[in-house]
């Protein structure tokens, strides 16, 4: 009976007070719900789970793979139909073979044929004529040191790519033909293209130069060029030898001087400094600066034709022949690569090597990699736009460029992505699941082509006809016995042991037949995962089935998972997550945290982290949370985890950097990063590190087609995504061309340099200049204008007339340049009129093969203060220039895959420029204006002074008069305006006054009210105690039990302690009150500011909370226990406290309303000593909120009179007004700071002694 009225007390202490009782602050923390907890013990008799013994119901369908098309049997299809289903011998389908010239299977000495490629379709990107290349056969290719590309074509000129667009230059501009065979950039920067009849053209970037035999080549049919070490340039002419050009004159060495032939195709110098020249049927010649050495087959070479010549970075020399393959020489010997190698064609073009060593040929049969043991060939099969390469050309970022006879230009970005589609043998082209066995060999599960085994050489397919389940397969699982697992939509599982498939449905007790997940626990049982009947549990003899009737989030399963502590998770597509330890099941949802109730996918990394799935983002359950969660014992436990200041789920979406919120497939790459599959692609990024929390994203690498890979939307089937154990990831996309992705991320291809900046052109008013058409130098020549006709062929498509160009020049009149820079024709010290004052500047990199991932910062120093936003546009426009001088500043870093540094900013380039004030504004125009004020300013004020003092003596009588009658009336109107006035301020200050009293009341009535409300419930419980002791004390003297009477008395006695405690609080809240009232006549008393302080919070706080229950806010208090007396008038100063404090409860207030139940309110409370000045000790209190700060357009406005930020009604806008002049009373200060989203402080500052405080 006893301890029954205490709890009723304590429950009737608990709800007297909408607040808590302690003098703690309120916590803030998001209340998120408990997760539901169902335990299966507690269920009814007859929903418990039931399992089905397969000893008890029909066998299991075994169908052992034919070897022979024989026999049929009865099978269930997805649509539930039972058909007949002839068996038949599986499919198989080879990946592409290598073929030679006569269309014959390339193969090894051991007989093994080689594939092509890496088998799939690789990431190749054309460029033709539709891009704007001059032709599509293109012969071969350079690098320039600006980064750009020139592409030698066989009949269009020349073609210079930036990364966005060909500029093509032709006879018409100065070249010498147009049909280049060959092209090469000097140690100069000067550019040589080698023609087919017209000799060679020198390009210095303004000029064509053009040498034919008139000037001493060889001939005129150029096949080669190359610079020596000693900066002379060679050219391998068509029957006229090799010329030697010094810069000055011509050098021509033919069989005459011991030249092997007079064809000489390529050219090169080893690291000796000999020359070697390849010819066409006479090997290659030797030439050590005084005598030539020849080789031919008689020395070991392939073939006496000889097409390239290559020297790899150890020395070795690389001979490309016609009809031979490639011959190696090593100083001593040759040694031949042909089709037994691996080779495409015996015909080799040309050779290149990247910077880790690894060798391209250019064949007349694709493009062969060889890296040293290996030969690797890529067809058009592969990608190519033909599979005749003339050419192969290195970038600066290691992309291949691969020029072809007929196909345009192919790049290559490496080999880390690989499709594979139907034409490659996949029995369908959306692949909903992936498992590896234990040979290595990888199944596909499609959508509507079965199973599709591939063991890196061929695809073999699976169907029914085979006796698998059904045809579409959107579950994979290889157990621990290495039995594989094959989840169907809509024919149950099937199980294959390496000779037969055994399909387990419905009538073995499976939940039901279309199965989305397979998994298997530490103890060996399987887990279905199915679509609306739950989960079942198989563990080899019985089928048990869980659904959300006993617990389960939901009925479709997507997802399951095994943490460290060996629970089950549940991913369920209509209702969250469920955490199943084998006894009862804990359901989390949003209301917990999670990203969304839709959950598609689990996966536990190597950290233990679980990584959660769904159709509003990637949730996270980090390990230490599963620890803590597997603390747990009842429901209440949850509580500290759910406060904690850690959310349970961490979660991200495409603000923190993902593609998109739908997260399809997530699975941990070998080197710890983790690949989240989404509707958009790829995304990668560093996962948890071993004793470190994941706390973001970090390092994301995002791949889909907007960043330029072949990757499309994810499927959503199981192991949709996965990883090999080579570390290859596996992809399936719902898309028919990019189908089955392979990806092999240690492979990708990253930029190891940071992009260089150009700045390409300048336009006036949008308007494309031909810069060179204005320029002066050829005002007094004729000749050599091959830069303006250049230019303007670049620009208008012709060269202008005499009249059209005198009236571009009449038009830009006033424009100008010191010079023209080369290569982009850009105006160096320019001066512009001021009626040209709007200008546009196009901007970009050297990055060729995917500049739409290049971000861009751009200033105009004395337009633009700072730096534009980041932005991936080229141009930047800016009108209306005042007059001055300008510089145009622009930087950029790439954003796709990089080596560490080469995604940093790059240094800023500049351009100068200066625009003309207008003719209104020279100095010459300011001069005129002066003297023509001058000069009329004498005549024009003598006749002013004249007419005012005629006017004035008129007027002064009238004016005299009437200004005496209007102060007469103003003074009248004066004083009535000033009574009212003074009403209407005392009106205001008693409304203030009111209000503030009102919520001092409210706080005083809470105060009370907490030590009342004690006082009746403990008076009530003494009640009941004296009843019981009086009830005890009538019993029998021998049957009273004097112990408990004495805990009894003990009781009372401290019930009346308690309630003489609580009276004497109330009394001293009164009294304390009635001291502020007394003290508020105006006089000055030592006063404890930290009590006042501490009184007027609780006071602020509670009356608030008394008119809006909803309010609810932390306080803290950090007190200078230290502080002395300070004399004032305590209830001026209590009302300057409880206006600040209102005003920071009423901010962090409102702004939870705006940020919700994440957004955590807190007023802070500061009190201390400071020096105010040279021997003068003062106190300062601040007053800290976390609103939404003070606008600072705003800020000094806020103690003025009347001006409130509240909404109407609200506020008189006098309480800081008020405040103000308080302290100033007080011969104090006050001041406020504020940032806008963060929050505001007001200071006080008062002195100690402040009876002289200047």
């Amino acid at each position: 009976m006893r301890n029954f009225l205490f709890f009723v007390g304590g429950i009737l202490l608990l709800f007297s007070c909408a607040t808590p009782q302690e003098d703690t602050t309120v916590s803030t923390l998001s209340q998120a719900a408990l997760p539901d907890l169902i335990s299966i013990r507690d269920l009814p008799d007859s929903v418990q789970p039931i399992s089905i013994s397969i000893a008890e119901v029909p066998p299991p369908l075994r169908i052992k793979i034919p070897t022979r098309s024989a026999g049929s049997y009865s099978h269930i299809n997805e649509s539930g139909s039972l058909t007949r289903v002839n068996l038949e011998i599986p499919v198989s389908q080879n990946l592409p073979y290598l073929t030679d010239e006569n269309d014959q299977v390339v193969r090894d000495v051991a007989g093994k044929p080689y594939i092509r490629g890496d088998g799939g379709v690789s990431q190749f990107k054309n460029y033709s004529t539709d891009n704007g290349l001059a032709l599509d056969a293109v012969n071969s290719a350079i690098l320039d040191s600006r980064g750009h590309l020139w592409f030698a074509t066989n009949g269009g000129g020349v073609s210079r790519f930036d990364g966005i667009a060909f500029t093509n230059y032709t006879t018409s501009q100065g070249l010498a033909g147009n049909s280049v065979r060959v092209a090469l950039e000097d140690s100069k920067g000067i550019l040589w293209f080698g023609t087919v009849g017209g000799g060679v053209s020198r390009y210095d970037g303004y000029v064509f130069t053009n040498y034919t035999t008139s000037n001493g080549l060889g001939d005129d049919a150029i096949l080669s060029i190359m610079e020596d070490s000693e900066g002379n340039i060679w050219f391998g002419t068509y029957g006229g030898g090799a010329s030697k050009f010094d810069g000055k004159s011509f050098t021509t060495f033919t069989t005459a001087e011991g030249l092997a032939d007079d064809v000489v195709i390529s050219i090169a110098q080893d690291h000796s400094g000999n020359l070697w020249f390849g010819t066409n049927g006479g090997g290659a010649s030797r030439y050590d600066g005084n005598t030539f050495t020849t080789f031919t087959v008689t020395e070991g070479l392939s073939s006496n034709r000889i097409r390239s010549i290559k020297v790899d970075h150890s020395g070795i020399i690389w001979f490309g022949t016609i009809g031979g393959g490639v011959s190696r020489f090593d100083g001593q010997n040759f040694k031949s690569l042909g089709h037994e190698d691996g080779l495409a064609s015996l015909v080799v073009r040309n050779i290149a090597e990247t910077r880790d060593g690894i060798l391209w040929f250019a064949t007349e049969n694709g493009a062969s990699k060889y890296d040293g043991t290996h030969m690797t060939t890529y067809t058009r099969e592969q990608g190519l736009a033909s599979n005749s390469i003339l050419d192969v050309v290195i970038d600066a970022n290691g992309k291949l460029w691969f020029c072809t006879e007929g196909g345009g230009v192919s790049r290559f970005d490496g080999g880390s992505f690989t499709n594979f589609t139907t034409s490659q043998g996949l029995g369908g082209n959306i692949v909903l699941s992936t498992v590896e066995d234990k040979e290595g060999n990888l199944w596909f599960g499609t959508a509507g082509g079965g199973l599709s085994r591939f063991d890196g050489e061929k695809f073999t397919s699976y169907t029914a006809t085979q006796g698998l389940a059904g045809e579409i397969v959107s579950s994979s699982h290889r157990d621990q016995n290495d039995n594989l697992w094959f989840g169907t939509g809509g024919g149950g599982v099937s199980m294959y042991d390496g000779e037969a498939f055994t399909t387990y449905t419905t009538a073995q007790g499976l939940a039901a037949n279309e199965v989305y997940n397979i998994n298997e626990d530490a103890r060996g049982n399987l887990w279905f995962g199915t679509d609306g009947g739950g989960v079942s549990k198989y563990d080899g003899e019985a089928f048990t089935t869980y659904t959300s009737q006993h617990g389960l989030a939901g009925d479709v399963i997507l997802g399951i998972a095994e943490d460290d502590y060996r629970k089950l998770w549940f991913g369920a597509a209509d209702g969250g997550l469920t955490r199943f330890d084998g006894l009862a099941f804990t359901n989390f949802s949003s209301a917990q945290g999670l990203a969304d109730n839709a959950v598609i996918r689990l996966v536990k990394d190597a950290q233990g982290n679980l990584w959660i799935g769904t159709e509003n983002g990637l949730s996270i359950l980090s390990a230490e949370k599963i620890k803590q969660i597997e603390t747990v014992i009842k429901l209440d436990d949850y509580k500290p985890i759910l406060e904690d200041s850690v959310s349970l789920f961490q979660n991200f979406t495409t603000n923190d950097g993902l593609p998109d919120n739908v997260i399809l497939q997530i699975t941990e790459l070998p080197n710890g990063k983790m690949a989240v599959g989404t509707n958009l692609g790829i995304a990668v990024f560093d996962g948890a590190k071993e004793g470190k929390p994941l706390d973001s994203l970090r390092n994301i690498e995002i791949f889909n087609s907007e960043t330029g890979f072949p990757v499309k939307d994810l499927v959503d089937g199981q192991n949709g995504m996965y990883v090999d154990q080579k570390g290859i990831l596996w992809a399936g996309t719902g898309n028919n061309k990019t189908a089955l992705v392979r990806f092999d991320y240690n492979k990708l291809k990253r930029n190891h340099t940071a992009p260089s900046v150009l700045i390409k052109e300048l336009r006036l008013n949008e308007e494309v200049i031909s810069w060179h058409s204005l320029s002066k130098q050829y005002e007094a020549i004729s000749t050599n204008t091959f830069p303006r006709t250049i230019d303007e062929l670049i620009v208008y498509g012709k060269e202008l007339s005499n009249t059209e160009r005198a009236e571009l020049q009449d038009k830009h009149k006033g424009i100008d340049f010191e010079s023209i820079s080369s290569f982009f024709t850009l105006p160096q010290k320019l001066v512009l009129p001021y009626k040209n004052n709007d200008i546009n500047i196009d901007f970009g990199t050297d990055e060729l093969s995917k500049p739409f991932l290049v971000e861009y910062q751009y200033m105009l120093d004395g337009y633009d203060e700072n730096w534009s936003p980041i932005l991936r546009k080229t141009t930047a426009n800016f009108g209306n220039i005042q007059e001055g001088k300008y510089t145009f500043k622009v930087k950029a870093r790439f954003t796709g895959p990089v080596d560490s540094g080469a995604g940093e900013w790059t240094e800023p380039i500049s351009y100068s420029f200066e625009v003309s004030p207008p003719p209104y504004r020279t100095w010459w125009a300011y001069l005129i204006y002066g003297l023509l004020f001058i000069s009329l300013i004498y005549p024009i004020s003598i006749y002013q002074r004249n007419q005012v003092i005629k006017a004035e003596n008129e007027r002064t009588k009238e004016r005299e008069l009437a200004h005496a009658k209007a102060i007469e009336v103003a003074y009248t109107e004066l004083a009535s305006t000033h009574e009212n006035l003074k009403d209407t301020q005392a009106q205001l200050l008693h409304s203030e006054k009111m209000a503030s009293l009102g919520e001092l009341m409210a706080g005083i009535a809470h105060e009370i009210q907490n030590p009342l409300n004690f006082v009746n419930n403990f008076s009530e419980v003494t009640n009941e105690l004296v009843k019981e002791i009086k009830e005890e004390r009538a019993r029998p003297d021998e049957e009273r039990d004097k112990e408990l009477e004495d805990d009894i008395l003990e009781d009372i006695e401290s019930n009346l302690e308690k309630i003489t405690k609580h009276g004497k609080r109330a009394g001293a809240i009164v009294k304390g009150m009635l001291q502020h009232s007394r003290s508020g006549k105006g006089s000055k008393e030592p006063t404890n500011l930290n009590m006042l302080a501490d009184e007027y919070l609780r006071l602020s706080y509670h009356g608030l909370r008394a008119k809006d229950s909803s309010f609810n806010s932390d306080f803290e208090m950090d007190f200078d226990s230290d502080l002395p007396l300070i004399p004032m008038v305590s209830q001026d100063m209590g009302r300057v406290l409880l206006n600040l404090f209102n005003n920071a409860f009423y901010a962090v207030n409102e702004q939870k309303k705006e940020m919700g139940e994440d957004y955590k309110p807190l007023v802070a409370v500061q009190t201390s000593k400071v020096e105010m000045g040279k021997d003068k000790q003062g106190i300062q209190l601040k007053v800290t909120d976390n609103g939404k700060g003070i606008p600072k357009a705003i800020l000094e406005k806020v103690f003025q009179p009347f001006f409130t930020t509240k909404p109407t009604g609200q506020g008189t806008g006098l309480g800081l007004s008020l405040s103000y002049d308080i302290i100033k009373a007080h011969y104090g200060e006050i001041r406020v700071e504020s940032i806008e989203g963060k929050g505001t402080t007001f200071t006080i500052n008062l002195y100690i002694s402040p009876a002289n405080p200047s």
